[in-house]
């Protein structure tokens, strides 16, 4: 068997939740339809259920966002009598296939500001290790980083994550090294974007994994 499991605070994720590009970003139309109309009782909660789902598949699956897979490659949605279901297409999709993962339940559960999600599969194996592509991976471009500048995302990386600026430069990726979930990495794009004016690409933002490639990122971005 294998299982993946998430906690999520739903504050914290509100504003990701409120945010018409994040949201849509990580949601599919449906499932933001499901969630109800903007503004209206438990919709916040709701969705952060449904990305609570969401990374617990992904961790099942075993892959972070970005390894290969995307938000919208998993769809939550719920059946008449409320309880949720994954549908999973693209990278995540074909993982599963990898892996050997026929069949996925999944079950969430609200307590006060947590939601808690548990995805299960009867059986499967790990898929191989994920190698990025060259365009992917960004090794193409070489950019000569100003060290102010990467400073400066370093230390907007670290206040997001709870976390050091030296422990940022160090770590080889967020989610391996400091156990970033994608739901501060959306943060930390909302807080670079602001910061600096910038929109990034949705491909672009995937390839969010570590300081080195957030830089490339901003930096292609902002046209440094």
């Amino acid at each position: 068997m294998r299982l993946g499991v998430d906690l999520l605070s739903v504050s914290r994720f509100t504003p990701v939740a409120e945010h018409r590009r994040y949201r849509t970003l990580v949601f599919t139309a449906t499932e933001l339809a499901q969630a109800g109309e903007l503004g209206t009782p438990r919709y916040a909660e709701r969705l952060a259920g449904r990305f609570c789902v969401k990374e617990a598949t992904c961790k099942l699956l075993g892959r972070g966002f970005g390894q290969g897979l995307r938000w919208r490659d998993i769809e939550v949605t719920n059946d008449p009598w409320g309880a949720p279901a994954v549908t999973l297409s693209g990278g995540a999709g074909r993982l599963a296939g990898e892996a050997g993962v026929a069949e996925i339940a999944v079950t969430l559960t609200h307590q006060a500001d947590l939601v808690v999600a548990v995805a299960a599969s009867p059986s499967g194996r790990c898929p191989s290790p994920y190698r990025p592509g060259r365009h992917e991976d960004g090794a193409d471009q070489v950019i000569d980083p100003a060290r102010d500048a990467l400073e400066e995302v370093a230390a907007l990386a670290a206040e997001v994550f709870g976390t050091s600026a030296a422990e940022v430069r160090a770590a080889e990726s967020f989610a391996g090294g400091l156990g970033v979930s994608s739901s501060l990495t959306v943060e930390l794009l909302a807080r670079l974007e602001q910061r600096y004016g910038i929109r990034v690409p949705e491909p672009d933002f995937y390839r969010m994994t570590d300081l080195g490639r957030t830089y490339q990122v901003v930096a292609r971005a902002a046209r440094w």
